[in-house]
């Protein structure tokens, strides 16, 4: 037996209180598959991982915590195009060059940077 923390316990320890229920969601993923497994899930570093995990990370965690929110806990949102899609999807089609060879992803193009609601892009929509 070790005596290592787990990562959900060394979340709570570096966020006690205020511990946000993706941070935990993450940790929980990490304690399972480990670092590289949860890079592997999210398409990130396992240093970014970590680094939230301990309250560290120094960059974006409203679109981390998207990222987690729709692959961890199945947060849907309501794309113009799609319909009904899981907010990590929802940020994989925002990074999606246009190309005019592809009609679908030409729409997805448009409509992330014309008033979508969910759009973290620059004529975007709120941003959530």
């Amino acid at each position: 037996m070790t005596d290592e923390l787990t990562f959900n316990e060394k979340a709570k320890i570096a966020w006690g209180d205020n511990l946000p229920d993706w941070v935990f969601e993450l940790a929980l993923l990490a304690t399972r598959d480990n670092l590289s497994g949860s890079s592997k899930v999210l398409g990130c570093s396992k240093t970014m991982i970590s680094q939230i995990i301990s309250n560290k990370y120094p960059g974006d965690l409203e679109k981390f915590e998207a990222k987690v929110r729709g692959a961890l806990m199945g947060e849907k949102v309501q794309c113009p195009v799609f319909g009904d899609i899981g907010r990590d999807d929802c940020l994989r089609w925002q990074a999606s060059p246009k190309t005019n060879t592809n009609a679908l992803r030409s729409q997805v193009y448009v409509a992330c940077r014309n008033g979508c609601p969910h759009s973290r892009l620059k004529g975007g929509g709120n941003a959530s």
